[in-house]
């Protein structure tokens, strides 16, 4: 699964695969916990990648999918 976002200062276009945990925070769909599972993914692909998506990255697609 890929996340497609673009760097909102630089417009820089990044993807990044998704490991299999950050994939299941993705395809949460619950209310109550959905936006923990966001901010799990975003910890887990900064700790990993160091893209620190909150407040610097706009999401485009994730799997080719448009995000909102």
């Amino acid at each position: 699964m890929i996340l497609s976002m673009r760097h909102i200062a630089t417009d820089i276009p990044v993807e990044v695969e998704l490991d299999l945990v950050e994939q299941s925070w993705a395809k949460d769909k619950n209310p109550t916990t959905l936006n923990l599972s966001w901010d799990k993914l975003c910890d887990s692909v900064a700790r990993r990648t160091g893209y620190d998506i909150q407040g610097n990255f706009e999401i485009e697609t994730i799997d080719g999918r448009v995000f909102h």
